[in-house]
């Protein structure tokens, strides 16, 4: 109905399914995130986490790899990086239910606000190194 077509050509397995589109990161692969999704982040919510079971159970069913690749880029942050991000966003008043290093819903509400509230592109929820160094610059 909206013009999107999977990458690899082949039809919708549930047309009908509500989805939305999800670019984890500039310049990669978008994705349409399902209720399957949301559903294997009830058990753990890290967004790669829940990226990698989909992706392993479509390669289990006979799919390739991601026609587009991730591009390389800002390497992942530290727990310790992660705790610092949360706890300098909480002193800030954004609520990221805790300063564990887990990156949940609540963390990426709150890293998303901060990235709208200081301009900061793309407003993704991604706690990244990027963030990370506009909360040290005490935005």
């Amino acid at each position: 109905k909206s013009g999107v077509v999977p990458a690899d050509g082949t039809p919708f397995p549930r047309p009908d399914e509500r989805a939305k589109a999800w670019v984890p990161v500039p310049g990669g692969p978008a994705f349409l995130i399902a209720q399957n999704f949301f559903a294997i982040r009830s058990y753990n919510p890290s967004n790669n986490y829940a990226l990698a079971i989909a992706h392993l159970a479509d390669r289990i069913r006979g799919k390739g790899e991601f026609v587009q690749k991730f591009p390389g880029g800002e390497r992942t942050p530290t727990l310790e990086e992660l705790q610092e991000i949360q706890r300098r966003l909480t002193a800030l008043g954004f609520d990221t239910g805790g300063t564990d290093g887990r990156v949940g819903r609540d963390t990426m509400v709150a890293v998303q606000a901060f990235q709208r509230k200081t301009g900061l592109q793309p407003a993704d929820g991604y706690a990244g190194r990027k963030v990370l160094a506009r909360l040290r610059q005490g935005s």
